[in-house]
């Protein structure tokens, strides 16, 4: 978990004894949940996903929503993701702040 705003890992609740919420993104990460706030992160994002997220892994890109004006958009974060090889296949409104995408490498 990248970036969580304050109280969200609350929100999450409580999770089986089998899953590790970390820092950061590792050889063993299977699903990561990162939050960007500005289009600078979202590209510093991308590159380190690019870099280190497992083939295996799956990462929802949770930004803000429209309303709250950031400097991008989610065509934007569609298209950072594409950039470096990963495909989106869900989309979600996680509250009245954040959107998200979900995002796998491409088949090859």
């Amino acid at each position: 978990m990248l970036g969580a705003p304050e109280g969200f890992r609350a929100l999450v609740g409580e999770l089986p004894g089998s899953v590790k919420l970390g820092s950061g993104v590792r050889g063993t990460t299977a699903l990561g949940i990162c939050f960007v706030r500005t289009r600078a992160e979202l590209a510093a994002l991308m590159e380190l996903l690019g870099a280190q997220l497992p083939r295996a892994a799956h990462v929802w890109v949770l930004h803000p929503r429209a309303g709250r004006k950031p400097d991008f958009n989610q065509n934007d974060v569609r298209d950072e993701g594409l950039a470096v090889g990963l495909v989106d296949y869900k989309v979600c409104a996680v509250d009245e702040d954040w959107s998200g995408l979900k995002f796998a490498w491409r088949e090859r």
